[in-house]
């Protein structure tokens, strides 16, 4: 097992690394930037260091400036978390080249699924179902228009460098095209660095499913099921639960046959996702991978029993990890949903600043990922996800009930947060029956849902 591990992240993230490294024994090295010193996952590391950046650029995106920590604290291992660096083969091959293990997959492996275009390429080859679209960079307005045509509208531009929602339009007719692929473009140049745009057909009434694989260091590959994260706003999940109520046993088994398939051609190693689009007829396509933990981690854990990041540090170790994955057998039911802070009444508006009181609620199966405390000040400079809170039960009404209980008693003061609405969700006759789709939100806005509900803990909120 490793002596020292850098976490090249912040917030919640960082601490749940810290957390299992801490169970395992392992020494943590936390880093910050200068606004991120009173951020919790600084005084919860065994060692924090201040990043030297030049410039004003993000301190987490500089690789030059945590190589310099690791080796400064000699580590022999990163964990990059999720989002910054932690999809970026450069920062996976620098640390290969300074000998520390990088708790994710190859710089190989990473190129070839952490770009949509070659995924979807790789991944039809496999033999798995993709999303009717172009395997190609998008040319011209006219090449743009002439692959709609042929695909047919609604149809998706896309980034292919990133996700997130960004570099993202839909365009409905020949007439949009022209400025949507110019405003996509730049969006992702300017989130990714990369301008490269390709197109899918949209499926406005689909569901967004998720299957989540893991491969070790022997060349086994296993899939622990999938997650729904239908729930979004802005092309961003903010509530997610496993298993879907519309993945059929036969279709997980077929899917998740796929993925392991896909994980040992590609000789993937640690955690990644497949992600897919369920079309009104039930049948899934794939949409793109992520090569790093998701946010929505927690919920796979909750009913395979496993801690994910152990596998990660373990399977980095070289430590053998196939009796433990091929047992998992999924029970149970998990939902998780995301606190930020934002308005959910006002276009779900960004809301930083200082939290002036912070009560998590607790019980048996309620779990809180979270960064946050009273007096926290929420900067604007990074994401605004507060904390996770990650609910299991016996099935999904246990959940649902137990859900609404903890949420009712989470308690955030000083700022608004998405607390208000995920409340009326879980109250939602669609979201409780589980016919809902990625239209969720759209179709039942916060005002909405607010008026439709007769509730006393909701008078005066979103006013």
């Amino acid at each position: 097992m490793f002596k020292r591990v850098l976490i090249a992240n912040r917030g919640e993230i960082a601490i749940r690394v810290m957390n299992t490294c801490k169970r395992m024994g392992v020494p943590t090295v936390g880093i910050y930037t200068p606004s991120d010193k009173h951020c919790k996952h600084v005084s919860l590391a065994d060692k924090s260091v201040e990043l030297q950046t030049e410039g004003s650029g993000i301190g987490y995106l500089d690789i030059d400036a945590i190589i310099d920590v690791a080796n400064r604290m000699r580590v022999d291992a990163i964990h990059p978390g999720y989002g910054f660096l932690s999809e970026k083969a450069e920062f996976s091959e620098r640390c290969e080249e300074e000998g520390i293990a990088f708790l994710g997959p190859s710089p190989g492996a990473m190129r070839l699924l952490g770009s949509k275009l070659s995924a979807r390429e790789f991944m039809s080859k496999v033999g798995v179902p993709i999303m009717p679209g172009t395997l190609d960079p998008l040319e011209t307005p006219e090449d743009a228009i002439k692959q709609a045509q042929r695909i047919g509208y609604p149809v998706l531009l896309k980034a292919s460098g990133g996700g997130g929602g960004r570099g993202m339009r839909l365009v409905y007719n020949d007439e949009e095209m022209e400025n949507a692929l110019v405003s996509a473009r730049n969006e992702a140049d300017k989130a990714f660095k990369n301008p490269t745009i390709y197109l899918e057909r949209a499926l406005l009434k689909a569901r967004h499913i998720e299957f989540q694989v893991v491969g070790d260091s022997r060349g086994n590959a296993f899939c622990l099921g999938e997650r729904e994260c239908s729930v979004q706003r802005r092309h961003q999940k903010i509530i997610e639960e496993t298993p879907s109520c519309a993945v059929s046993p036969e279709l997980r088994t077929r899917i998740s046959e796929l993925c392991e398939a896909a994980v040992r051609k590609a000789g993937y190693t640690s955690l990644g996702t497949f992600e897919f689009l369920m079309s009104a007829e039930g049948e899934l396509y794939f949409l793109e991978a992520n090569t790093r933990i998701q946010v929505e981690h927690p919920i796979t854990e909750q009913v395979t029993g496993l801690d994910l990041v152990e596998m990660q540090l373990k399977i980095g170790s070289d430590i053998p990890v196939e009796y433990a994955l091929s047992q998992v057998r999924p029970k149970g039911h998990a939902m998780e949903f995301r606190i930020n802070a934002e308005n959910p009444f006002n276009n779900f508006f960004p809301t930083p600043g200082r939290i002036e009181k912070y009560v998590e609620p607790a019980g048996t199966n309620v779990r809180v990922d979270s960064h946050a405390y009273e007096g926290y000040v929420v900067p604007t400079e990074f994401d605004n996800l507060l904390a996770k809170l990650v609910v299991f039960g016996k099935d999904r009404n246990e959940v649902l009930g137990r859900a609404q209980e903890a949420l009712d008693r989470y308690t955030v003061t000083g700022i608004k947060t998405t607390i208000p609405y995920h409340r009326l969700v879980v109250r939602n006759s669609d979201f409780r029956s589980g016919t809902y789709s990625i239209e969720f939100v759209k179709e039942h806005p916060p005002q909405d849902l607010l008026k439709a509900t007769e509730f006393s803990l909701f008078e005066g909120i979103g006013r």
